[in-house]
């Protein structure tokens, strides 16, 4: 995915996160944040192989998990 001013690298992630996502989210640049040992921050169910991981996408763009992980970050 390419950076544009919707995404977060996932460099910038703290190391309780990590981008997750299913082939539909690679293809629409959609991954999401995935919190350890709690899910995507969005509630979206993790139920598929991590493609967002396989195919080695740099960048969140799930809109929701980055307006919630920016909250969680700025407390």
């Amino acid at each position: 995915m390419k950076k544009t001013e919707k995404t977060i690298p996932v460099t910038e992630l703290n190391s309780d996160y990590m981008i997750f996502g299913n082939k539909g989210n690679v293809w629409s640049n959609t991954a999401h944040i995935y919190k350890n040992f709690v899910g995507n921050l969005c509630g979206t169910p993790a139920l598929s192989n991590n493609w967002a991981r396989i195919q080695n996408i740099t960048h969140v763009g799930c809109p929701k998990c980055i307006e919630i992980y920016n909250q969680l970050k700025n407390k």
